[in-house]
Order: C-alpha cells, then sequence, then structure tokens
C-alpha cells in the first residue's frame, strides 16, 4: 500500500547482504510507480552513497549508522509514499544523526513521514505537524513550529 517501515533496533537480517536486505524490501511491493514514488537502488544511493560499496557485505559487520542507512532504505525499496521511522535516532553517534537528519529533511519532499521519537529538538526540526502521545493517546496536536521555537508554550503543552 506504499508504506514503508523501519523498526526501533533496525530489524535487518544478519547474515544477509545489505544487497539481500534491499531485495526483501522489495518483495511485496509493486515497483512500477502506481503507488507511490518507486525507490530504484540508482535513487537510495542518492540519499546513501556509502551502501553502495557497502552492497556484499553482511548487515551485521556494519556500524549502526550504516546500518540504520539499511534499514531505511530497505522501507523505500519499492513504491513508497508514507515512511514509518519508530526511533531513527536511538543509539547513533551525532555525526550520524546529523547525517540522517539532513537525509529525512530531503526524504520529505518526496513522501509523507511518521517519525517516533524520543528526541524532542530534533523531531520538531524536521516535523511540519505534532502529534503528542501519552499512554496511547493524542493529547496534542498542531504546527511544530510553535514547540520548536516558543519554550514557555513547550512547557505548557508537554509539561517540560
Amino acid at each position: 500500500m506504499g508504506i514503508g517501515y523501519v523498526p526501533q533496533g533496525r530489524g535487518l537480517f544478519a547474515g544477509m547482504t545489505v544487497k539481500e536486505n534491499l531485495a526483501l524490501g522489495r518483495l511485496a511491493r509493486k515497483t512500477d510507480g502506481s503507488n507511490g514514488v518507486v525507490w530504484s537502488e540508482e535513487k537510495i544511493f542518492e540519499y546513501f552513497p556509502r551502501l553502495k560499496e557497502r552492497m556484499d557485505i553482511a548487515a551485521d559487520y556494519l556500524s549502526g549508522g550504516e546500518q540504520q542507512m539499511v534499514a531505511v532504505a530497505r522501507a523505500l525499496s519499492g513504491n513508497v509514499k508514507l515512511l514509518l521511522l519508530d526511533e531513527p535516532f536511538e543509539g547513533l553517534a551525532p555525526n550520524v544523526v546529523l547525517e540522517l537528519f539532513k537525509v529525512f529533511d530531503q526524504l520529505r519532499r518526496h513522501a509523507s513521514i511518521v517519525i517516533v521519537e524520543h528526541n524532542l529538538d530534533l523531531v520538531l526540526a524536521l516535523a511540519d505537524r505534532v502529534f503528542a502521545l501519552e499512554r496511547g493517546a493524542v493529547f496534542h496536536q498542531g504546527p511544530a513550529t510553535a514547540l520548536l521555537t516558543d519554550l514557555n508554550y513547550r512547557k505548557q503543552i508537554l509539561w517540560l
């Protein structure tokens, strides 16, 4: 249905190469553009050029940041119009977080992205809209800009 999902903890298949992990992302999806953007390997390499040189390496031998790139690339493989990211910055080095942030900022021009993330400042800088949850229920929704720029408003809404 054009939905790509990146689980918390990446969910890559150990012992399988980057190429094999990416191929798994295309198994149940059309690749004809009928249901989202076509994310070919060439297009994915535009966002994650490092993966091109690591295609034949087992995913579990990659760094945490590279593994996250493979997980996102696998989720994009095929036709994708909505990308779901669960804690995409968790456990990553600051320079990798910055690199992924830039990629997500570019990707959101081509697909909708839903991010579940505890790093509030990062996600607010990326987001257009925010849905804040408590115990599974939405208690606030609105534009992200106000929460990013107005600390008093953030304290009032998020009790921080």
